[in-house]
């Protein structure tokens, strides 16, 4: 989960209460390596900005915490991962093409770790398919508004049937490969 710097600024005990409850809590909207740290101290498991920001993969790397920078043009995307970025959040992918953008990225820049930014809890599996490692789901999660009214029950829902999508389709892309590997392996024995 990620919360905005302007959210734990005042409230960051917030990030350790999310954390007892098991969460990956990440801080975003960090533009500064002053907000890093920061979110840091606070107990940020990573960081992410929404700006090609130096300083701030300075920070993360000195304080030990992941760093998530953002692009959408090749030579941002590119940018961000020569700054050792440890991840690159393409944003909107869907205004470039979606997965078909994200292939292209991988295919050009393949030493990238790419997140997948807003994505949709039906919508993914394309991206994972792309090579995406890392899924965001800001908007179709909806969690400040949820969190607002209470809704733990969707919260959990909703989440609950990410992990459960993303897991389905790992194990069978496990299962494809293994499949796929055995006929190879027969036909050069042949």
């Amino acid at each position: 989960m990620q919360l905005a710097y302007t959210t734990i600024r005042d409230n960051g005990w917030l990030i350790q209460k999310l954390k007892e409850d098991g969460l990956l809590i990440g801080v975003g909207a960090v533009t500064r390596s002053a907000q890093a740290r920061e979110a840091s101290v606070f107990g940020a498991d990573f960081i992410t900005a929404s700006v090609i920001t130096p300083d701030v993969v300075s920070a993360c790397n000195e304080i030990e915490v992941p760093c998530i920078l953002s692009g959408l043009s090749p030579t941002e995307v590119w940018r961000a991962h020569e700054m050792a970025a440890d991840f690159v959040k393409i944003t909107a992918p869907e205004a470039m093409g979606g997965p078909r953008y994200i292939r292209f990225l991988l295919e050009t820049l393949p030493a990238l770790q790419v997140v997948g930014s807003d994505m949709t809890l039906d919508g993914c599996i394309p991206y994972l398919e792309a090579g995406v490692e890392v899924l965001e789901f800001e908007s179709a999660l909806a969690l400040p508004a949820l969190a607002e009214r209470e809704a733990w029950a969707e919260i959990s829902q909703r989440a609950l049937k990410v992990v459960n999508t993303c897991n389905n389709w790992r194990v069978n892309q496990s299962s494809t490969k293994v499949r796929g590997s055995r006929p190879l392996l027969a036909e050069k024995r042949e």
